[in-house]
């Protein structure tokens, strides 16, 4: 794996090769992400009623009031 770097004084880039410990920093960062992503997406998934509900709870309590049930699911779940 390599990185670029550029010189913002002279704009020459160079390639670099990441030593073994640095990849594997980078890839468990990524695996750190993505794991709090996906925590986020799936716990709001599970908790966001289904669509035929949602369109219910539009038909009942208007936009405004679907807006206040989703958003305190997001809420609840924010993004990382």
């Amino acid at each position: 794996m390599q990185r670029k770097e550029i010189n913002i004084q002279t704009s020459k880039e160079t390639i670099i090769d990441l030593t073994a410990e640095e990849v594997a920093a980078k890839e468990a960062k990524e695996v750190e992400v993505q794991a709090k992503q996906n925590h986020y997406t799936t716990k709001r998934r599970e908790e966001y009623p289904t669509w035929q509900d949602q369109l219910d709870d539009i038909y009942h309590n208007g936009i405004d009031g679907w807006k206040v049930t989703i958003k305190a699911i997001k809420d609840a779940n924010p993004k990382v």
